[in-house]
């Protein structure tokens, strides 16, 4: 462990001439104006218990149009850390208290993405080595003219946006990835089973009307999205002779078809970005009374999702034609989804699915027959 900060006279000699000099030289003009080209302000976030270096970087970076935080606590670095959007930190390594290393580890915890500039009067190769280990993005030891530190300040900025690019063009490539699977998968389960066409699309908007209506957004909304669409996946995995059989399954055979949910879940969870959906693969035929397949969980140990598809899959069941029976109206899918609150369904939700005017639940059966 390396010892915090006891200020040698020659450290002292350096920070009142070094920092006089480079604030002079910043002010005087001798550092390039180009430097920092016309952008979006950066914020960076000094960490130094030595007020003459904290007010002579700030002083520089200032002047070279940074938005400049700076703090001598390393609680206090947290909290400007969760108030502020900091793109750069720079911390000196010797300082009482919890020193730059040991900032370091903490702030590999919850601030891994944001560069961290370690800067010292007494640094050794050994103690480079040690911080880049540990995660630092860089390393400047004192003396450093006005350049220096803003030179790696803009070599670790373009470093963490090129990595963010990065990121992007790989999770843009991933989802494409994954809903040219999606396709796939849906495609064929299509194939092999005729009444799931159109039915999942049906499903899925009266699915998200619902969410939408309680106020559900972006990745849960996804992720509802998603499940509601691929619920039936595993029956790819289910044999034809019981899938395609046209009259009623026999007890064994109803075994077999219990187990694409399972199935479904074991194709999804597999995949990153449905993993959180996958849960609604394995639990939409879960009742609210813990009736359901294939776990028996009951009330809210079952996703939301799944709750709120449930009383989606059932409006759509009824309200189409089968070869036993005609299609029920709105109207009378509506009775029945009430009078299995409960039991089947979750009582909450059922009340916000009859709060939807049942106009608009035919309105959306016909987009998305329309778009089959």
């Amino acid at each position: 462990m390396y010892h915090t900060k006891s200020h040698h006279p020659s450290e002292k000699n350096w920070l009142e001439t070094a920092s006089t000099n480079m604030l002079r030289t910043a002010l005087a003009g001798d550092l390039p104006t180009d430097i920092i080209p016309a952008k979006q302000r950066v914020n960076v976030l000094v960490v130094d218990d030595d007020t003459l270096v904290r007010e002579t970087f700030s002083s520089i970076l200032q002047d070279q149009n940074y938005s400049v935080h700076s703090t001598s606590e390393s609680s206090e670095a947290f909290e400007m850390l969760e108030k502020f959007c900091i793109d750069v930190i720079v911390c000196d390594i010797f300082m009482p208290h919890c020193n730059g290393l040991e900032l370091l580890a903490d702030l590999q915890q919850n601030y891994s993405s944001i560069p961290i500039i370690l800067i010292t009067g007494h640094g050794t190769a050994a103690m480079a080595q040690s911080a880049l280990e540990m995660g630092a993005s860089d390393f400047i030891t004192k003396p450093c003219s006005a350049a220096e530190l803003i030179i790696a300040l803009e070599r670790n900025i373009t470093r963490k946006a090129l990595q963010r690019k990065h990121h992007q063009i790989y999770q843009d490539a991933l989802i494409s990835s994954n809903e040219t699977v999606l396709d796939a998968l849906l495609t064929a389960l299509d194939t092999r089973d005729t009444e799931t066409k159109g039915h999942s699309e049906r499903v899925t908007a009266y699915t998200l009307e619902m969410a939408e209506k309680m106020g559900i957004q972006n990745e849960d909304l996804f992720n509802i999205e998603r499940g509601a669409l691929l619920h039936d996946i595993g029956k790819i995995g289910v044999p034809d002779g019981i899938l395609l059989k046209p009259g009623k399954l026999t007890p064994e055979e109803w075994v077999e078809m219990k187990k694409h949910p399972v199935i479904g879940y074991g194709m999804c969870c597999r995949i990153d970005s449905l993993k959180k959906a996958s849960l609604i693969v394995l639990n939409h035929h879960e009742a609210w009374d813990g009736s359901g397949y294939p776990n028996g969980v009951a009330g809210k140990q079952i996703p939301l999702g799944a709750r709120i598809f449930a009383i989606a899959d059932t409006l759509d069941a009824m309200t189409s034609d089968r070869p036993y029976r005609a299609a029920l109206t709105i109207e009378e899918a509506k009775a029945e989804i009430t009078r299995c609150k409960g039991a089947q369904f979750d009582p909450a939700l059922v009340s916000i699915f009859q709060d939807i005017p049942n106009n608009r639940w035919l309105e959306i059966r016909e987009k998305a027959s329309s778009e089959e």
